[in-house]
Order: C-alpha cells, then structure tokens, then sequence
C-alpha cells in the first residue's frame, strides 16, 4: 500500500471522483464532512475550526471511537486544508489528492495553489480535483503517458516566478530550452494537448502549475 491520502474540503467537489484502492488515509476538512458523507466515504479523521460543518452531522461522527477529531482554533494562521495536508505529511503521506479545494471562494482557491509548492518541498505530491480540472506542480522533469491523461488538454502555466529552460516534447505545441517569464510569455502554455503516445516536460528552472482539463460538460 502506498502512502497517499484524499483530503476533503469545503469548497466545490467533484461527486464523481473515485477513492483508488491505495489510498491509507481520508481527511475531511470542516464541512468537508458533508461531501464525504453524501459520497459514502468514511473519514479517519476530522478537523477543522468547525465553522461550517453540521452540527449535528458532526455529532454522528464524534461518536465513533476509530475517528480521530482535531479541532482547530478560528484565530490562526494556516486555512483548515493547510492543517490537514500538515497532519497528512507528519504521517508520512507521500501522495494527496484533494476534493472541494476550489470554488467561490478565490481567495482560499488560490491559497491551496501555493500547498502545492510547499509539498512539494516536502517531497509529497499533491493533486488538485475540480471536476473538469486535474491541477498538479511540475518542477524538473515529468513523463506522461497519453492513455493516463486526465482530459482532453493540458495548460503548464509558470507558477510563483519564472519557468526558465522549458522543453516540451510530444505535445501539440513543443518548446525547446524556453523561458516563461511573468511579464511576455506567461499566457503561451494555454490549452496545449498530448499528440504522442510519450510526452514530457523538463523545467532547468522554476515551477510549472499544470492543469490538464476535460471539455466543457456544457458544450
């Protein structure tokens, strides 16, 4: 079994995300117990400053000796989900997928962006689902096999600075040793799409956010 863990949030969730069978450890975050619950996930552990969560959905779960309860304090420097990646890497968890990390509060959306970097200092990777997104950092190298992609697109986007030496290979739209920089080329790396079986990106410098996207549903 692998080291890795779904954590649950409070913002828009994709209901037709499915736990993988590896998964050592379900997080919910504060009303991030609601989606859990309509989904039939059982989570290990709760936390949150529980501002927004039933109480009495709440309630059902205090009960259960196997469910550990963290509550936090509502004065605090870190959001609920950075808490809960916190908790997840002093278990060693290696690998997070998180639901419900973006919606119409943009001000936390674009805060969780930044987990990314920071687990991925920690050497845990994590993988944001929206529904029609699946957003993920790539600093250094990464391979992709197009059967295992998400969607239909994939947009690498220079995330917290400059991406320099950029080289991608097997896409439809293919760089070789280039610079996205935050003031020209920042928009180039929109809505690019595997054409080869094999692809891959190599970064000599910096962060890339990916985000691979499904066709709109509406469309």
């Amino acid at each position: 079994m692998t080291d890795k863990a779904l954590i649950i949030t409070g913002g828009e969730i994709d209901f037709s995300y499915q736990k993988s069978e590896d998964c050592r450890m379900v997080i919910a975050v504060d009303n991030g117990l609601a989606a859990a619950h309509r989904m039939g996930i059982r989570p290990d552990v709760i936390i949150g400053d529980f501002d927004t969560v039933s109480p009495n959905l709440l309630h059902i779960y205090e009960n259960q000796s196997d469910i550990e309860i963290i509550k936090l304090k509502p004065e605090k420097d870190d959001t609920d989900t950075e808490a809960a990646v916190c908790f997840a890497a002093k278990k060693g968890i290696k690998e997070i997928d998180i639901l419900g990390a973006t919606g119409s509060r943009f001000d936390h959306a674009y805060a969780n962006m930044f987990l990314l970097k920071r687990a991925m200092e920690q050497n845990i990777m994590i993988y944001l689902y929206t529904g029609l997104s699946k957003i993920y950092l790539v600093h250094g190298k990464r391979e992709y096999c197009r059967e295992d992609f998400f969607g239909t697109y994939i947009s690498f986007l220079q995330f917290d600075g400059s991406a320099l030496g950029v080289t991608l290979e097997g896409f439809k739209y293919n760089v070789s040793d280039f610079d996205f920089d935050t003031k020209k080329t920042y928009r180039l790396g929109v809505s690019n799409e595997p054409m080869k079986e094999r692809a891959s990106i190599v970064i000599q410098q910096g962060y890339m956010l990916a985000v691979e996207s499904l066709e709109d549903k509406d469309k």
